[in-house]
């Protein structure tokens, strides 16, 4: 029997009644890299991270890999996940290690939780050695995955590239977008305009769209209206929204760094949570612990409905990783 005020319990039990967390978004292969050692270069810029890494992926062996996806596994699970998507680096320093691993894994636990895989161009969407090795590698995945901020100032030939490879290998998209909570910053723009170019409508899933929320309220809703139009869906991962860098010298409406999901589901969009990096450079000190993103995310949001949050850890979840 609950308190009354036992609101946790009886949401975490909501949540098992409806299948168990569903974990949208990871980048499992290369978590467990942080320790106190290090922890101060967590302080840089993101786009400093992406390559901070590379020594420590060029002397991982795939058994390497392998044994960080069976942690991040074996967290989710005894928090009840059965089903949860990862990013997998796929670009020249892993080549076709991380994404080989995480097959193993995918076959080994796949009676206990289903593991669906993304790929991450850590290597950009430009060189055509690059391209290559993205596309042999996203043919093993199960989501094509895209970093276009990765090759500014030339991101729409990323955004092609990454779009015309999904369309020849039949991939759903998932696209890391808008992530600086900067009012300078609109692709989610650009997500839209390639989505109907490619005819992806219903196969595209944005991850952050935090600047968004940096936008005024009009452009907000214009945006939200077209995203539903299109079924471009929205993952949320809070801890890493929250963590952005504060853009003191830019001026934006007064939000908190974190995508407007009240707005997002007023509109139509379909939202789903995922933790981001577990135990790394960008995160350190988060732990894949889905009830502290759950409370993140309504913290953030200002947002206390106790079903459609429900809906977000759980069905929400399915239905954007049941895409094809």
């Amino acid at each position: 029997m609950y308190d009354p005020w036992d609101l946790k319990s009886q949401m975490l039990d909501a949540i098992k009644e409806k299948g168990g967390f569903v974990n949208c978004h990871a980048h499992i292969d290369k978590s467990f890299y942080i320790t106190k050692e290090n922890l101060s270069e967590s302080m840089v810029m993101m786009e400093q991270k992406w390559r901070m890494s590379d020594n420590i992926k060029q002397h991982d062996t795939q058994q390497d890999v392998e044994k960080r996806i069976t942690e991040a596994l074996r967290l989710f699970y005894r928090q009840g996940v059965r089903m949860t998507q990862s990013f997998i680096d796929a670009y020249d320093v892993t080549g076709h290690k991380a994404i080989d691993a995480a097959r193993k894994m995918q076959e080994k636990y796949k009676q206990h939780i289903r593991l669906i895989t993304a790929t991450q161009p850590l290597g950009g969407l430009l060189d055509p050695d690059a391209i290559a090795l993205y596309e042999a590698i996203t043919e093993k995945a199960d989501i094509a995955g895209g970093l276009p901020s990765f090759d500014r100032p030339y991101d729409n030939k990323s955004f092609d590239t990454l779009f015309s490879i999904a369309k020849n290998l039949n991939k759903p998209i998932h696209i890391h977008i808008d992530q600086e909570n900067n009012p300078y910053e609109r692709d989610t723009e650009k997500v839209i305009y390639y989505t109907q170019k490619y005819g992806y409508e219903g196969r595209v899933t944005v991850v952050h769209a935090i600047s968004i929320s940096a936008q005024p309220k009009e452009y907000r809703t214009t945006i939200y209206k077209k995203m539903a139009d299109l079924g471009i869906a929205v993952v949320v991962c809070p801890s890493a929204a929250i963590s952005m860098p504060q853009h003191d010298t830019k001026i934006a409406n007064v939000h908190n760094s974190i995508a407007n999901i009240p707005e997002m589901l007023e509109h139509g969009v379909l939202v789903g949570l995922g933790v981001d990096d577990i135990s790394d450079f960008y995160l350190p000190f988060v732990d894949a612990d889905m009830w502290v993103e759950t409370r993140m995310l309504m913290e953030a949001c200002r947002f206390y409905d106790f079903d459609a949050v429900v809906d977000i850890c759980t069905v929400n979840g399915r239905k954007i990783l049941e895409r094809t």
